[in-house]
């Protein structure tokens, strides 16, 4: 069984989960643009990750490493 303040409360905490969300809601752009823009995003990564050399090493070589065991 709840208390009253318990049930006030929650009350409260509604009120402002609500009224986050619906600044949320207000402040958020576009989805076009902002699609556009993740979309751009990830292509501008994709191409930093292919534009290195093709002949990298699979593995790292561990030459002058002060742990090799």
């Amino acid at each position: 069984m709840f208390s009253s303040s318990h049930l006030y409360v929650a009350a409260i905490l509604d009120e402002k989960r609500a009224a986050a969300a619906a600044e949320r809601l207000a402040s958020k752009p576009s989805t076009s643009s902002e699609f556009k823009a993740r979309l751009g995003d990830a292509v501008q990564s994709v191409w930093s990750l292919l534009s290195g050399s093709a002949d990298r090493p699979s593995t790292p070589t561990l030459c002058d490493y002060p742990f090799r065991g």
